[in-house]
């Protein structure tokens, strides 16, 4: 269930008529500058060249068509989702990578094979108040930064990720919303030491509601999720790139997961699932507590259903779930079971539910 990180990268800026770029203003008597931003075909690339770290882009309500690579620290901030949207320009040029052309693109430092180069990240770098849509890849995507801020954006209709970050530390995704993208809403993977967290979102209609994939320290909170073949997948896949380690020390908590009926047929990158509300996957020492999770039925094929399941990615060159602690969580009229365990791995800890059937039954999992 992995993308392979594989990157042609192509970058440059639309020439525009500097009318639709308006002069900046000083902020506050810093050196930092606010740039306003009219609607157009390139105009958020044209600011971001002429923009210096630090400084503010404002996207005036409207319909921007542009796809930007950004390497500067800079808060873009649009009127608002339902005033300010941003869709793809009638050329693939911008921001390509794994065959997709995406929106805006917050990119750290990279070695030759688009490889992190750790000591050199993008830091401080948000986006908000803005929508993103109909792009064939990522409507948001952040790639080796640190203090990402994507917050109060909605992005919809896109091919491969709603809101995605890689290879990236201390990001906040808060108030967001993701529909009918392709393989995530919301996206947080490859980051050992992620410390990230994304809280008070909504995310539905795509293979995976909130996916934390191949990281540590990654916290999901008070986030609503329905209508995804998985509404909550934590997963390990065993780790490809140089910067994996083994998947874990999730928190999910607080979370609501229902009607997960979406049903997403086997591939190369993974099996059949659907029907699924949260799900751990070969990792370790995560928590799932505190959360709804409640009709969650498959509407087709699939490896397994269920409320809360807990497997193995063994034979998927994962690993078996150990230290994992599922406690206090509403789970009710999911099918087949409200908790499950494929009898894998050890040290999970399931306690204090409120549910109506667990798998295996005699475990004594369930109260009501």
């Amino acid at each position: 269930m992995r993308h392979r990180y594989r990157v042609t990268l192509v970058a440059g800026v639309t020439a525009i008529a500097s009318a639709l770029l308006a002069a900046p203003a000083r902020a506050g008597g810093s050196d930092h500058h606010t740039w306003t931003v009219h609607p157009g075909t390139g105009t958020i690339a044209a600011a971001v060249a002429q923009a210096h770290d630090g400084d503010t882009l404002l996207l005036k309500a409207g319909t921007f068509h542009d796809s930007v690579t950004i390497t500067k620290s800079l808060t873009i901030r649009g009127a608002g989702w339902d005033k300010t949207t941003v869709r793809p320009p009638s050329s693939k040029a911008g921001c390509t990578v794994m065959g997709g052309v995406h929106g805006l693109c917050l990119f750290g430092a990279t070695d030759s094979t688009f490889n992190p180069i750790f000591s050199d990240r993008l830091k401080d770098a948000s986006v908000s108040d803005l929508r993103l849509t109909g792009f064939s890849g990522i409507g948001v995507v952040g790639f080796n930064t640190d203090h990402l801020s994507v917050t109060h954006v909605r992005s919809d209709h896109n091919g491969q990720y709603g809101i995605a970050r890689f290879a990236s530390t201390h990001s906040l995704f808060a108030h967001d919303s993701a529909s009918w993208d392709g393989e995530a809403g919301l996206y947080l993977g490859d980051s050992p030491n992620g410390d990230s967290v994304v809280r008070d979102s909504w995310s539905d209609h795509s293979n995976f509601g909130i996916f934390l994939r191949d990281s540590t320290g990654l916290t999901a909170r008070d986030n609503h999720v329905w209508g995804n073949c998985v509404g909550v997948m934590a997963l390990n896949t065993g780790g490809e790139a140089p910067y994996d380690i083994p998947a874990g020390d999730y928190r999910i908590t607080g979370n609501t997961a229902w009607a997960n009926d979406k049903a997403c047929p086997a591939g190369e990158d993974g099996p059949a699932l659907s029907g699924l509300g949260i799900l751990l996957a070969g990792v370790h020492d995560s928590v799932v507590r505190d959360n709804t999770v409640n009709n969650n039925k498959p509407g087709g094929p699939t490896l397994g259903s269920g409320g809360i399941a807990i497997v193995s990615t063994k034979s998927m060159h994962g690993t078996d779930p150990t230290n994992n602690t599922v406690a206090g969580n509403d789970a009710h009229r999911n099918v087949p079971a409200d908790i499950l365990w494929d009898r894998t791995g050890s040290g999970n800890v399931v306690r204090g539910n409120d549910c109506a059937k667990a798998i295996p039954d005699n475990l004594g999992w369930c109260h009501q």
